[in-house]
């Protein structure tokens, strides 16, 4: 054999790696970047937020309509979700759930500019009373989409035995 065939058929063998290499390097980067993209698009980002703790902390202030025990002892938002979960009514006859439901809707409204236009583009509230033995669910409710960014706070209610949690997302674009 000839000395000068053996040396190109070697060359040849290497490039013909070098390229499968060089390849596989190739398609591993754009999986990496691939995956990078998609991992990045599925990740909720959730933080805790001062503003919406805040909100959480004066809605539980504000004076509703509803009075339980005698007119003019309106109940605060945090004393209706406590009415609430015991099942009480308002003197005027109205479910202490659907008050404390509509007021706290529209409290949300009107504190948050929600929709497709702003950069709020929903909300999850929920609100449960946990004791040392169980949790049980009062309210939940939500509007809109959360697909990457959420700010919350989480406000605790004491009600003895427990604790009355409410919670509180914004979700943002």
């Amino acid at each position: 054999m000839n000395i000068r065939k053996i040396t190109n058929t070697r060359k040849r063998g290497q490039e013909e790696i070098v390229g499968f290499v060089l390849i596989m390097v190739l398609v591993a980067v754009v999986f990496l970047v691939f995956l990078g993209i998609t991992i990045k698009k599925g990740a909720i980002e959730t933080r805790d937020s001062k503003d919406v703790y805040q909100f959480l902390e004066s809605s539980m202030e504000y004076t509703t309509d509803c009075a339980v025990r005698f007119v003019p002892d309106y109940s605060r938002m945090g004393e209706l979700i406590e009415e609430c979960y015991d099942n009480k009514k308002c003197l005027d006859g109205r479910n202490s759930c659907k008050v404390f439901n509509d007021t706290m809707n529209k409290a949300i409204r009107d504190s948050w500019n929600v929709g497709d236009e702003s950069s709020v583009k929903g909300f999850k509230f929920a609100a449960a009373y946990s004791s040392s033995s169980d949790e049980e669910k009062i309210m939940a409710f939500e509007e809109g989409e959360c697909n990457s960014k959420i700010k919350g706070a989480t406000y605790l209610i004491p009600s003895f035995p427990g604790t009355i949690e409410i919670n509180f997302q914004i979700c943002q674009d």
